[in-house]
């Protein structure tokens, strides 16, 4: 079984596990149609199915093992080979990319996941949009939690850090994330910032991949609040100011952006190297808090006496009410 699949059946048999529980029936393993999910929106549906297309044309027939080339037009699978692969009918798989589709079963969504070849996040995010209540994934305490752990407790609110909402608005900041990474009023939006202010590509020197990272994480995170409509504005009013952003959008990528790399230039510090590690709180959904992190004790000495060449305020971050 490939790694993909192995996600997908990950996913399923997590699935099933809360199914049993939720029910309260005995312990021995019974079949996913045991499993009855809630009836999400239409918006779901027409979001599944948008989902589902935009993975199929990105995966080519030679991975499958089917013949490419010749006169074919389409780089990416024809709905009736996703629908052969998977073992389902051509018109029901076109049904479920229309979103006409409103009760799939967690065998086809396993069975398309592998043919698409998604990983755990994009799994879980079709699971969601197919209306099943995907539980949380346990996870075991290892040394890099800890290590974690003990870098937000001990020290991290002397360097840069900031609290964000389910809109990325921009709730509060330490004086350090503001003025590195240029938050300006009171009602600052990150990727607004980032995706509509011009001087957003000199301020990292990875942009690119920092607004891939981002939007990925946003369309995560929005899966969750489909039908906000405050959300839905945002998300219009950044297609339509940013090309780049639109572009993102439609490639449907997911990922979790719990820790990843950033590199960001400040014009009175140079050019410095941070991990940019996302802690989400389960009590306050949507409540983001971001915290960067110098990788190398030579960053951190920079940046320690960058602070000290222009003294901070001492207000740290204000955790909101």
């Amino acid at each position: 079984m490939t790694a993909t699949g192995s996600s997908a059946t990950r996913v399923a048999l997590l699935m099933r596990d809360a199914g049993r529980l939720e029910a309260g029936r005995d312990s021995r393993r019974r079949g996913v149609q045991d499993v009855a999910p809630p009836r999400p929106s239409t918006l779901k549906f027409a979001e599944l199915g948008s989902f589902l297309a935009a993975r199929r044309a990105e995966v080519t027939p030679e991975q499958v093992g089917l013949p490419g080339g010749g006169s074919r037009r389409l780089t990416g699978l024809r709905r009736e080979e996703v629908a052969m692969l998977a073992g389902i009918g051509a018109s029901w798989y076109a049904w479920i990319e229309q979103g006409r589709a409103k009760n799939v079963s967690l065998e086809i969504l396993e069975a398309i996941a592998h043919v698409l070849r998604l990983n755990e996040v994009e799994c879980l995010h079709m699971m969601r949009l197919a209306g099943y209540a995907v539980p949380r994934r346990p996870r075991n305490p290892v040394d890099d939690d800890r290590r974690l752990a003990m870098r937000v407790v001990d020290s991290f609110l002397s360097k840069p850090a900031y609290f964000m909402d389910r809109y990325w608005d921009v709730l509060a900041a330490n004086s350090l994330a503001t003025r590195l990474l240029g938050f300006e009023g009171a009602n600052h939006n990150y990727l607004e910032s980032l995706f509509l202010d011009p001087r957003a590509p000199d301020r990292f020197a990875d942009w690119e991949r920092v607004a891939d990272e981002a939007v990925a994480r946003f369309r995560t995170q929005s899966g969750e609040y489909l039908g906000d409509p405050r959300l839905a504005a945002l998300t219009q009013h950044l297609r339509e100011g940013s090309a780049v952003f639109a572009d993102l959008w439609e490639r449907h990528r997911f990922g979790d952006g719990t820790q990843v790399t950033q590199v960001l230039t400040h014009p009175g510090l140079g050019q410095v190297s941070l991990s940019h590690i996302c802690l989400d709180f389960a009590a306050r959904p949507g409540l983001q808090l971001i915290l960067l992190d110098p990788q190398s004790g030579a960053v951190a000495d920079r940046l320690a006496r960058w602070a000290q060449d222009a003294p901070l305020p001492e207000a740290g971050v204000r955790v909101p009410a």
